[in-house]
């Protein structure tokens, strides 16, 4: 025997989250760009006030990417220290975790700027849901 049912406040509702999503776009790229960039400014004051490696602390930066996953727009940030030519970031993995041969790992873990950002943006998050939703 055939089963129905009134979909049509389920067509209603994904309706709305369609419209949501396009709502949210323009507002969120902001609230990722802060709390990056308040995560940044966290480790590069720990890594400042280190007497072994502050000089790594002027190469910790940011960067925002975007795109489409699986047909989902996707918004994520990059923090911590570059390295490369001229900049000091990778003794930013001493300067985390520690060496091989001892020393190091006196600066505070970066997942503590992250913890401490989360309720932050967690927040800002909710302020624009509740408007939108």
């Amino acid at each position: 025997m055939p089963v129905s049912f009134d979909d049509s406040e389920l067509r209603t509702l994904a309706a709305d989250l369609i419209a949501a999503g396009d709502a949210i776009d323009g507002k969120i790229l902001p609230v990722i760009k802060k709390g990056a960039l308040n995560i940044k400014n966290q480790m590069r004051d720990e890594m400042s006030k280190s007497s072994a490696f502050k000089g790594a602390a002027r190469d910790i930066s940011f960067d925002v990417h975007g795109g489409d996953f699986f047909g989902v727009g996707v918004i994520e940030a990059e923090v911590g220290p570059k390295s490369g030519p001229g900049n000091r970031g990778a003794l930013a993995n001493i300067a985390y975790f520690g060496g091989s041969h001892g020393g190091g790992g006196t600066v505070a873990d970066p997942k503590g700027a992250l913890d401490a950002e989360m309720p932050n943006f967690t927040r800002a998050v909710e302020k624009i849901l509740d408007g939108t939703l």
